[in-house]
């Protein structure tokens, strides 16, 4: 057994664990080919097989019974020593942060830091995912934090704080100097190509909307489900793009106009089933940013 690869060994463990494949693939977030893959991978290592097929998933054969065994008193023994590790040292564990919008670097980066200072050992893990992803990322119990928009919902999601922002139009000032000189109604600043995420994003879900309700029809020049590429293309000049301007530097000019962008709500909060000691932690250095 010294020269198994340990993740096949962990996968076989935790599909005879379940006794199907598809429940293993739910535990771990891993594909249900890929672990399909990993047993035949390992079958082949050891040149025998090791699953078979029944009505209800799979049990293992006698040669998968034997492995089984060795692998639980490995996988036992090396949670064990895990655990007194951490009871050890109270203070070094995960963190996992789950959001659906870049927006969490305004509401972030200073907790973040500071949670650290505390306690350094601490490893933060942060998602950007869908909220369907974060759900069920909650479920498994892999997600203690959570900032959203206030408009999707989430079980056993509580909420700590909302905040809200408002995009502005911003632009490369080395290419567009000549908009930092006056206020400008939408109409002057559409003869202008625009840089602007897919509309499948939030904030230009509400551009497009705000351009409906004023009747204006309107397709920008460049479109991306990338907002580093948008950044990047604004920065080079390619066009005007919409944004939070937290997110730009003294290279880009906020546009001065004479209307507001709709503004967007967020919630930062925790997920009550997380057993995560490190969440209230968290939580008062967030409150404490009031």
């Amino acid at each position: 057994m010294n020269n198994i690869n340990l993740n096949l060994l962990k996968y076989f463990y935790e599909v005879v664990n379940t006794g199907n494949i598809t429940k293993t693939s739910e535990k771990l977030l891993i594909s249900q080919p890929a672990i399909t893959k990993a047993i035949k991978e390992l079958e082949n290592e050891l040149n025998t097989t090791l699953l078979e097929r029944n009505k209800k998933g799979v049990i293992p054969t006698e040669e998968g019974k034997i492995l089984y065994e060795h692998a639980k008193k490995m996988f036992e023994d090396l949670n064990q020593t895990i655990n007194i590790i951490e009871n050890n040292n109270i203070k070094s564990g995960h963190l996992y942060v789950g959001t659906t919008t870049t927006n969490f670097i305004n509401l972030l980066m200073n907790p973040i830091k500071e949670f650290k200072k505390l306690f350094p050992n601490v490893q933060i893990h942060i998602e950007f995912q869908n909220i369907n992803t974060l759900y069920e990322m909650s479920r498994l119990g892999h997600l203690d934090i959570l900032i959203k928009n206030d408009y999707e919902t989430i079980e056993n999601f509580i909420n700590i704080k909302t905040f809200s922002i408002t995009d502005k139009l911003v632009v490369s000032r080395k290419h567009f100097k000549e908009l930092e000189e006056k206020t400008y109604t939408i109409k002057e600043l559409l003869n202008y190509p625009f840089v602007l995420l897919t509309n499948n994003s939030t904030g230009r879900k509400l551009f497009d909307n705000y351009l409906k309700q004023n009747n204006i029809e309107f397709k920008p020049t460049y479109e991306f489900n990338s907002h580093s590429i948008c950044h990047e293309l604004i920065k080079e000049g390619f066009g005007i793009g919409i944004g939070n301007p937290i997110h730009y530097n003294k290279d880009f000019i906020i546009i001065d106009t004479d209307f507001e962008l709709p503004t967007r709500t967020f919630n930062i909060g925790y997920i009550k089933t997380s057993k995560n000691k490190y969440i209230n932690e968290f939580i008062n250095i967030i409150q404490k940013k009031d």
